[in-house]
């Protein structure tokens, strides 16, 4: 018989994050799935567990030098090995057929080595919080919360807020989550930080760039209420129909979905799901 993990309890219905209304955006049905039931997802992405791991060692590596450390690169490289293996486990699906863990593992280490020595070797910024828990009341019944990977001020003493990308491809401003989640993350830093501006960045890792926009107050509120509009659409919606396409790969519930559409050559996660809901052979 094959025992299934209890998944987490639903999402408290008020507190809405970036991932959580994306997750509408995308697929209602996995929003369904995820945030009004509670259903865990059967598998976790590599692609996610490398984001993981990376975001996991740039944390550690800016803690050290507000701690008065200089860590080399040998250590840094040192920390994602660690940072992986650590989060590894049976959870984790190659979506990828043809790919082999050892890929994303090198991927990391190439991110890292450029961020390295092309940005953090070069970065003269305050750091003022790392992995920052930010939460705002929009409305009576609607709380918006996330995580900032890292506030700071430049220089010359303008407030940041930067998100670390290990996506293969830059998005802008057009895209939800280019064009909402980092000046969402600066919306709310502003109030905590009492700053009538603060910069919106994306570092995308891959890539080795970073893009950057001024969020003022008056910007700031309007995403807010923006948010908000999407949240309410999200609460009010009594269908959830499931969008197939691509990311259906990826999703932990395209074992169960009736509309999930996998391509063999990415099958990995879907196949995982599978053997999980199937068990052990006896």
């Amino acid at each position: 018989m094959t025992v299934r993990r209890r998944g987490p309890a639903p999402t408290p219905r008020n507190q809405f994050s970036f991932s959580r209304l994306k997750a509408f955006d995308q697929c209602p049905l996995r929003y369904r799935y995820r945030y009004i039931k509670g259903m865990q997802e059967a598998f976790r992405s590599v692609e996610s567990h490398l984001g993981s791991a990376v975001h996991d060692v740039l944390e550690w590596l800016y803690e050290q030098r507000e701690n008065g450390r200089s860590a080399g690169l040998p250590e840094v490289l040192e920390r994602f090995a660690a940072a992986w293996k650590e989060r590894w486990d049976e959870n984790v699906a190659v979506v990828k057929t043809a790919e082999a863990p050892d890929s994303y593992i090198r991927a990391g280490r190439e991110m890292l080595t450029t961020f390295y020595h092309q940005v953090f070797l070069h970065d003269r910024s305050t750091t003022l919080a790392l992995e920052e828990r930010l939460s705002v009341r929009l409305a009576p019944d609607v709380v918006f919360t996330g995580f900032a990977d890292r506030i700071g001020r430049t220089r010359q003493g303008r407030l940041f807020v930067v998100d670390y990308k290990t996506s293969a491809r830059q998005g802008d401003a057009s895209d939800f989550s280019e064009g909402l989640q980092a000046p969402l993350y600066a919306s709310v830093a502003m109030g905590l930080h009492d700053a009538g501006e603060c910069l919106a960045g994306y570092c995308y890792l891959r890539l080795g760039t970073t893009s950057w926009q001024g969020v003022t107050r008056d910007q700031g509120q309007a995403l807010q209420e923006r948010f908000l509009g999407l949240v309410r659409q999200a609460k009010s919606a009594t269908e959830f129909p499931a969008r197939p396409g691509i990311l259906c790969a990826w999703c932990g519930f395209n074992n169960i979905c009736p509309s999930a559409q996998v391509p063999r050559d990415l099958a990995g996660g879907l196949e995982h799901a599978r053997e999980e809901h199937m068990g052990p052979a006896v």
